[in-house]
């Protein structure tokens, strides 16, 4: 494969067009030297043209994430929680970049209408609940996604189109931002982690889009009404999360999963 040569001018800013500057650099998939770029205005770090991400997908879940299962554990408990106190009236709830249908068996398990969606993955733990086409969601959950999107403005417009309630987890760069070799989110190893974020990045995503946004550590919520930020305080946090979730247990999708798929 030919590797195209990194320009020397920096990017404009993938989230807010700024004008950016040389951040550093890292070797991406241990061999391919790559730049990183920092935006003056909102923070936003993002790496030059990724022209590895085919070979960086070659397995949809990097070798690295070895966090994937607990991580999934937490995300139920969380997703259950800011739903209960936050949308208790939802009907349908979408995963978008759903791996290989974890959370999504899990949701279904404690009760929660989810459905599956993710171009990389297969799925393997939540056969039959693809997402049907065309179809508009009272809830949208989309973990550890948004540093794997190269145009994030068109790719959360797809999500944004397809709920009005949009939650989702990444980490957000510290200030002041790590060195590349400071800070193991960037991941050069993996080559899947392209764009990295700030809170004021998050808010111009949601002003572009018309969304409110709330974000606690690695949890951020878009969402087309004002919602209660203590209630969102308390659904975030993991230990009150699973008390939260006692209170407000609902019945399995479990044996009706099983008959539909048994039929």
């Amino acid at each position: 494969m030919s590797i195209p040569l990194s320009s020397f001018d920096p990017p404009s800013c993938n989230v807010c067009s700024s004008s950016m500057s040389l951040f550093g650099d890292a070797v991406v998939l241990k061999k391919y030297p790559v730049k990183y770029f920092r935006c003056a205005t909102c923070g936003f770090i993002q790496t030059e043209q990724p022209y590895w991400l085919n070979e960086a997908y070659s397995s949809a879940i990097a070798s690295q994430d070895v966090g994937i299962m607990f991580r999934n554990l937490t995300n139920g408990e969380v997703t259950s929680a800011a739903l209960n106190l936050l949308f208790p009236d939802f009907k349908s709830a979408l995963d978008c970049g759903g791996g290989h249908g974890v959370l999504v068996r899990l949701m279904r398990d404690r009760g929660f209408n989810f459905f599956w969606s993710d171009l990389h993955a297969a799925n393997d733990f939540a056969r039959g609940f693809e997402a049907p086409a065309d179809l508009k969601f009272d809830f949208l959950t989309a973990f550890e996604l948004l540093e794997h999107l190269v145009d994030p403005i068109a790719e959360i417009s797809k999500l944004i189109a397809m709920s009005d309630n949009v939650f989702v987890s990444t980490c957000l760069v510290p200030e002041p931002a790590p060195s590349i070799s400071d800070w193991w989110y960037y991941m050069p190893t993996s080559g899947q982690h392209v764009s990295f974020y700030t809170k004021e990045s998050l808010r111009i995503i949601g002003r572009k889009f018309g969304r409110h946004v709330l974000s606690i550590g690695t949890f951020h919520l878009f969402t087309k009404e004002p919602t209660s930020y203590f209630r969102y305080r308390l659904a975030t946090s993991p230990r009150i999360a699973r008390l939260i979730n006692k209170v407000h247990s609902r019945p399995s999708l479990t044996a009706s999963d099983l008959e539909k798929m048994t039929r």
